[in-house]
């Protein structure tokens, strides 16, 4: 081979390693932009299952408080259905309304009190005033220690549940 060849050959052999090198270089960043893009699939899909479960709630916020009574008879009816005797539901007490930021919204809390209930029981009936049809979100629960006359395996608990008011802010012109 003479020497003309050979300076082809490793012009050639050197351009073949840079073109390689570029090859790597476009592969591993093929692969980063394809793992960016499974990772926002994997968010969108998260999105997508949040928006189908809170479009199963009410579409709106409440025009009006409730009532005590229309309030407490669910809360009454979840506890019931709970296994949770009726004087065990010491108190439902309702608070002020509280907007929710700079919005057109109040949030209303209402706490509910409970003794010597079993802990299957509290949850069963947190999770069913949780259903999108009684348009109550637990915000709170808190379990205290139970007292020296209950009974083993019974606690003590107060719930606060809410729900959306629409209210706008009065203009103040």
């Amino acid at each position: 081979m003479n020497r003309r060849m050979r300076i082809y050959l490793v012009v050639l052999l050197v351009l073949l390693g840079v073109f390689a090198v570029m090859g790597l270089r476009h592969l591993a960043d093929a692969r980063a932009a394809a793992e960016g893009a499974a990772g926002d699939l994997a968010d969108c899909r998260r999105h997508g299952r949040d928006i189908d479960r809170l479009r199963g709630r009410p579409a709106m916020a409440a025009e009006r408080e409730r009532g005590s009574a229309e309030l407490s008879a669910p809360i009454e009816q979840a506890a019931k259905a709970a296994g949770i005797p009726a004087d065990r539901l010491v108190r439902i007490s309702p608070e002020p309304a509280q907007r929710v930021g700079e919005t057109a919204y109040k949030e209303k809390p209402t706490r509910v009190f409970l003794k010597n209930s079993r802990l299957k029981a509290l949850v069963t009936m947190a999770h069913a005033l949780g259903a999108p049809e009684t348009g109550l979100d637990l915000k709170s629960l808190r379990l205290t220690v139970p007292s020296r006359d209950a009974t083993q395996g019974t606690w003590s608990a107060e719930l606060v549940f809410a729900y959306l008011l629409y209210e706008p802010q009065r203009s103040r012109l």
